[in-house]
């Protein structure tokens, strides 16, 4: 199990966690960075400059909707994202022009067990 303390810079504080991604292709990776657990987002969103810096490779364009309604055309990248000891290999990420937060979305939480205390503004992870 994994265990992170919650990010006091939001209000509220916001539950995150520690990150790296890596492409087996270059041998490159990026990490670790703070990425914000959202059990709200379906996917999980990476700062293009991020993909770009480890030369990982569009796979496929398909439509992104945001909370408000906007609607986008967004790219997805396959990566290996690593959160300390667990690794997820084969992991679609949507690249990121306009942000520079990370977003771990459902595709990625739902392979894990997830225990966030607020009370304590803890996070603990491990593998689902």
């Amino acid at each position: 199990m994994i265990e992170f303390p919650y990010d006091d810079s939001y209000s509220p504080p916001a539950p995150v966690c520690q990150v790296s991604f890596s492409v087996a292709r270059t041998g490159q990776s990026v990490g670790p960075l703070a990425a914000i657990l959202d059990t709200g987002a379906d996917g999980t969103l990476v700062p293009q400059r991020c993909l770009d810096a480890i030369g990982a490779r569009r796979v496929m364009e398909t439509g992104l909707r945001s909370q408000w309604g906007e609607r986008r055309i967004v790219y997805l990248y396959l990566v290996t994202l690593h959160l300390g000891e667990i690794e997820l290999p084969g992991t679609y990420v949507v690249g990121d022009e306009q942000s520079d937060e990370i977003v771990l979305g459902r595709n990625v939480l739902n392979h894990l067990k997830i225990w966030l205390d607020g009370p304590e503004n803890i996070s603990r992870l491990s593998r689902g």
